[in-house]
C-alpha cells in the first residue's frame, strides 16, 4: 500500500475520531509544504500534517520543513500524526521553534493500537494555545509598545481617522 493511501486511511481515522474539532481536509497543488488537515476548536485555529509509514520520525519534505517553521514563527500551532503500522503507533508531534531535520523532532505524546481518539483529542486541544509560545521577552515588548501608545495629557486628540491631529 503506498504512503498516499496510508493517509487517507489516517485521515479517516482522524475525522471520524477528532469529534469537537472542524477539520477541512487540504489538497493543494498550489502551495508547496501545506499540512494536510485545517482544523478549528473552541476558537483556536491548528494544522494537522499526516504521516503513515515505516519510518520511526516524521518524513518531512524541505518543503513542509519552511512551511511549518514559517507557521510556528508567525505564532501558529502544528502538529504532527506519525503513523507507524510496524510498530502499531501514533506519535504526536507540535514543533513549537524552528528545525530543519525532521528526525531531530521528539513526540509528544504516542499512542499504541487501537488508538484512543477521546485521549489523542485531549492532549491536542490541551496542548494548543498559543500564548505558551510567546516569550516572556515578547511579552516585556508588548507591555513596552502599548504604555508608548497610551496618550499623554496635553497630546492632541486622534481625528476620525485615528491619526493625531496637529496642534495649532
Amino acid at each position: 500500500m503506498s504512503d498516499q493511501n496510508r493517509e487517507s486511511l489516517l485521515w479517516k481515522k482522524v475525522k471520524a475520531g477528532l469529534t469537537k474539532c472542524f477539520l477541512t481536509r487540504v489538497e493543494s497543488s498550489t502551495i508547496n509544504g501545506i499540512p494536510d488537515i485545517h482544523g478549528v476548536s473552541s476558537n483556536k485555529v491548528f494544522w494537522i500534517e499526516l504521516k503513515s509509514d515505516k519510518l520511526s520520525y516524521p518524513a518531512l519534505n524541505k518543503w513542509q520543513v519552511v512551511w511549518i517553521n514559517k507557521y510556528i514563527k508567525a505564532g501558529g500551532v502544528v502538529f504532527i500524526f506519525k503513523e507507524t503500522l510496524s510498530l502499531r503507533s501514533l506519535k504526536l508531534y507540535r514543533p513549537v521553534s524552528v528545525f530543519t531535520d525532521p528526525r531531530e523532532l521528539k513526540p509528544r505524546f504516542e499512542f499504541s493500537f487501537p488508538v484512543n481518539w477521546a485521549q489523542v483529542q485531549e492532549h491536542l486541544l490541551r496542548d494548543r494555545a498559543p500564548e505558551q509560545l510567546v516569550s516572556s521577552r515578547s511579552r516585556s515588548r508588548l507591555k513596552l509598545r502599548s504604555r508608548s501608545l497610551k496618550a499623554k495629557p496635553g497630546d492632541p486628540a486622534p481625528d476620525q481617522t485615528g491619526r493625531q491631529r496637529k496642534a495649532g
